[in-house]
């Protein structure tokens, strides 16, 4: 009975694995974007006074969308603009797509480099890492 027990969890265990392994582009690049929506609305209740700065947490939570961006457009093989909103045009301008993603990491980087100086220090580079984020959606999103 033991050994039941210990190759059921063994077989769990793996069956857990490949599961995540198997995880579509599609999911994990929408799980990436959901974080850093997370991410940008806690430096924006900041802003908003709904909760008290701490350059900390906002330059933490920068580096965080900043540091998803290289495995970011690495989600999006070709056939995985079905069921999802990605437009055409990222693969057929891949390169301009990936340049995206190079400008984020490093509005996000001067971004988290500001948050030390408070909040008048963190908002026009703030601003700056929005301006990427919104072209990059309006180039390459499907709206909603």
């Amino acid at each position: 009975m033991k050994r039941i027990i210990i190759a059921l969890a063994i077989g769990c265990t793996v069956l857990a694995g490949a599961a995540i392994a198997q995880e579509s582009p599609i999911k994990k690049r929408q799980a990436l974007m959901k974080q850093n929506g997370e991410a940008t609305d806690l430096i924006v209740k900041m802003f908003k006074g709904e909760t008290p700065y701490d350059g900390a947490a906002a330059a933490a939570a920068l580096t965080k969308i900043g540091g998803m961006a290289d495995e970011f457009i690495t989600l999006f093989p070709e056939g995985t603009a079905k069921d999802s909103y990605a437009k055409p045009e990222i693969w057929q301008n891949k390169a301009d797509f990936d340049s995206w993603a190079v400008k984020l990491k490093e509005d996000s980087a001067k971004a988290a480099t500001a948050a030390a100086g408070g909040m008048d220090a963190l908002q026009p580079a703030f601003a700056e890492l929005g301006q990427t984020c919104r072209g990059c959606h309006e180039k390459y999103r499907v709206p909603q």
